[in-house]
């Protein structure tokens, strides 16, 4: 009983074992399938390329055989006018004359007759008479390695003289060099055209992805990249289906949030306003003492009601549902405005000038948004450049725009948070934030603001200390 315990407990633990290698086999093969059509596609090109290249250097080497492997126009000239002294030699009769000008000549030949007898009666070498059976014509095509082919050239009544070609002036000794250079060049050249071919037929739909990619992370939710794709690589083609979907849910939920703070905002509105009426009335039956509790309750009171009118604000600019009126703003005005009501809110050691020329041309900008952005930025200077700071508004025209500058001497922000600082509820301090009061939508106000009116804004450190922000206005 008990083996056959065993037995079964080993055939079921091999069939889960069996169970989960197919599932995973099967996973394999459905992915495989996935990945099929573009691994197919360049196995394809790749296959292309490499028989081109094979097919190519082939036809090179033969058309290089055929100009470079044959017998030299020189080394020819020098061979024929040989053969025109043999025949002159052979007239003469003498073989002894034959014979001391064959030894004589650089080459080392024998003219020979009909049956392939030395006429001169010269002894010949062993090897040079078994070459005699290779001999080959004055045009004929050499071979690819270095030899010493034997040359015939015909003379009269069936003579010939034979001469062995020397192997310093053998023509393959340059032809690996040159066939060498062919195949590189061929090589390069079609490699350069398939890749920029496949480069391009690839490079499309990634850009169109990337750029995707961009608008997105700028907040475009209306990209769609599955229709400009197309079904020409299914991989791009599910891809892109892929990104477009999660474009939509990224929409989905960034609405939801959205929509989420600004309901939350609005009910806040009724009981903090019930707060602050039952807070009124209930002074009225408050001790001395007591009223100090008031006053705390009310501040409180007043800075929730601030962050809720904040995050109503921003979340009309960033939604884009604020409808702005964009009209000629003197730019010299509302800075003056604002630093006279910064006088009154500025710490005891803080100073404060505005340096705007009336002369500075007029911007086109919503009064509102204008201002709420001075005065933001001004606040946001008093709260955290110190107790001593200098605080300065200026501007000028530049590049078609107007720059407005406040710059503070203060002790500036990190160069890694200076990005961040117009995030919404960004705090590079929080202890710090949260004595002056700050919720850190500020200046991120200040940016949808600007946004919204066509303009931009900077943030800086100045190179002797302290944080200069500045707003573009267009004109």
């Amino acid at each position: 009983m008990f083996n056959f315990q065993r037995i079964n407990l080993f055939k079921n633990k091999n069939s889960d074992n069996l169970s989960v290698d197919s599932k995973w086999l099967g996973h394999d093969f459905f992915e495989r399938k996935r990945q099929g059509p573009l691994a197919y596609k360049l196995f394809s090109y790749f296959a292309v390329i490499l028989l081109l290249i094979l097919g190519l250097q082939n036809v090179a080497e033969h058309a290089l055989i055929k100009a470079l492997l044959h017998v030299p126009s020189r080394v020819q000239s020098e061979m024929l006018a040989l053969s025109l002294q043999a025949e002159i030699m052979i007239a003469e009769g003498d073989m002894d004359e034959l014979a001391d000008w064959e030894r004589g000549q650089e080459y080392y030949l024998f003219v020979l007759d009909a049956q392939q007898n030395v006429l001169s009666g010269r002894e010949m070498h062993p090897h040079f008479k078994f070459k005699l059976n290779f001999i080959r014509s004055l045009d004929s095509i050499l071979d690819d390695r270095v030899n010493q082919p034997i040359i015939a050239v015909p003379l009269t009544n069936g003579n010939q003289l034979v001469i062995q070609f020397p192997h310093e002036k053998h023509p393959a000794h340059t032809f690996r060099y040159y066939f060498a250079l062919s195949q590189i060049v061929i090589a390069v050249l079609i490699l350069t055209v398939f890749s920029g071919l496949l480069a391009r037929y690839l490079q499309r739909p990634l850009t169109q992805l990337q750029e995707a990619s961009r608008r997105l992370s700028e907040g475009d939710f209306s990209v769609r990249v599955a229709s400009e794709v197309g079904e020409s690589v299914k991989e791009f083609s599910e891809l892109a289906k892929d990104f477009d979907h999660m474009t939509n849910r990224i929409h989905e939920l960034a609405e939801k949030q959205k929509r989420l703070i600004r309901d939350v905002s609005h009910e806040l509105k009724t009981p903090l306003a019930r707060h602050g009426l039952a807070l009124h009335l209930l002074r009225r039956n408050l001790s001395e003492e007591q009223q100090v509790m008031a006053d705390r309750l009310e501040r409180e009171s007043d800075e929730m009601n601030d962050l809720v009118s904040e995050i109503l604000e921003f979340s009309r600019l960033e939604n884009a549902s604020y409808d702005p009126q964009l009209v000629p703003v003197q730019l010299e005005a509302l800075c003056s405005l604002h630093v006279l009501e910064a006088q009154h809110s500025k710490l005891p050691g803080q100073t404060i000038s505005c340096y705007v020329d009336k002369t500075l041309p007029l911007v086109m900008a919503d009064s509102r948004l204008a201002s709420r952005a001075i005065k933001n930025v001004i606040g946001n200077a008093i709260k955290y450049a110190g107790k001593d700071a200098v605080i300065r508004v200026s501007a000028y025209e530049a590049d078609g725009k107007v720059k407005l500058e406040i710059a503070d001497d203060g002790c500036g922000i990190s160069p890694l948070h200076l990005k961040r600082i117009f995030d919404p509820f960004t705090r590079i301090e929080d202890s710090r934030d949260k004595l002056s009061g700050g919720n850190g939508l500020g200046l991120a106000i200040v940016k949808e603001s600007m946004a919204v009116m066509k303009g931009s804004v900077i943030a800086e450190n100045c190179r002797k200390g302290g944080l200069r922000i500045t707003l573009l206005f267009v004109i």
